[in-house]
């Protein structure tokens, strides 16, 4: 079994599913969505955070590299400072390991299923109470079915709610198909119903998702959508009208649908992993609200039963199916 890296358990999340939650995030992810919040999450292999502005030129990292990534070298002004060239890091993370200013931190750590079930689980008592439970997050879990499968069996049997969120990318449904013993609510981004733009921008045929959504439909699986509304990708009228029309085929099987508005909370991340030259939303403002109410009025016309904008399903206690925290237009 491949187990991943984890780069975050989220405890008190109330965004990933309803009631309060545990959000477990999985190191790797096969798309590129270059908007994406959380891109510590794409490359499934440890990598560190180097926050420049915490740095003294210390050298301490340039000592104990075997590579040459970290080296001191003269600047103009005749100081010793620190140049960071991660083409050359092997990953070996003795650099975080020796910084004393907390300028270098591991992204990505190794962890049992027994680990995180102690770490998951502490918090047993809020779900309860709020009909929450555990989601497994990423990256994207069906990178790693057998361990995703392992976890919520693990999970399941201390009688916790269990969500996944993936974007549904396997070519293959036996990939998918396991999963629906153990898992209680799948939440599916659909990043876009456009398949050119799909492959182009994503990097991911739109295909085996839609398969595997409507074979999740078709098992009656509970289903809810995440919607990224992304700036000049899938925003416009053409965009809205392409998600009303599908899901409202799918109206009946579907637990809900949340509208994301994309957010530039993430950009900051880009720096501290040395890929700030990479981010192609650098500057580009969030839509405003009355930007995405036409799809908001269109999901719900369309006979959606649960529609958020920002993901924040609600609190109760009677399983799957709770109280939804809904906006009204």
């Amino acid at each position: 079994m491949k187990t991943p890296l984890i780069t975050e358990i989220q405890r008190f999340s109330l965004q990933d599913g309803p009631g309060i939650r545990t959000t477990i995030f999985v190191k790797g992810c096969p798309l590129h969505c270059p908007w994406c919040h959380n891109p510590e999450t794409q490359d499934p292999r440890k990598e560190f955070y180097y926050d420049q502005a915490r740095c003294v030129n210390c050298g301490r990292c340039a000592a104990v590299c075997p590579s040459g990534a970290s080296t001191l070298i003269e600047n103009e002004e005749g100081r010793r400072v620190l140049n960071l060239d991660r083409s050359k890091c092997v990953r070996c993370m003795r650099c975080v390991a020796v910084c004393l200013t907390d300028a270098r931190a591991t992204v990505g750590q190794e962890m049992s299923i027994e680990e995180i079930l102690r770490e998951a689980l502490s918090d047993k008592l809020f779900f309860k109470n709020s009909g929450g439970g555990v989601t497994i997050s990423g990256g994207d879990p069906l990178l790693y079915p057998e361990f995703t499968h392992e976890l919520a069996r693990r999970l399941k049997a201390e009688d916790v709610h269990v969500a996944i969120e993936t974007s549904c990318f396997p070519k293959q449904w036996i990939t998918v198909e396991p999963l629906l013993e153990v898992v209680d609510l799948f939440i599916v981004d659909l990043k876009s119903l456009d398949r050119k733009k799909h492959q182009e921008v994503i990097g991911w045929s739109l295909e085996p998702i839609l398969t595997n959504l409507e074979l999740l439909f078709k098992s009656k699986a509970n289903v809810r959508i995440h919607i990224p509304v992304v700036p000049d990708f899938n925003d416009s009228e053409r965009d809205f009208e392409d998600y009303i029309g599908y899901l409202r085929n799918h109206a009946d099987h579907l637990d809900g649908v949340d509208i994301l508005n994309y957010h530039v909370y993430g950009e900051g991340k880009y720096t501290l992993l040395g890929r700030g030259e990479s981010y192609l939303y650098e500057g580009v403002e969030e839509n405003p609200p009355e930007k995405i109410l036409p799809l908001v009025k269109g999901l719900k016309q369309a006979g959606i039963r649960s529609v958020t904008v920002g993901g924040l399903v609600g609190i109760g206690t009677e399983g799957c199916n709770r109280n939804r925290l809904t906006l009204a237009f």
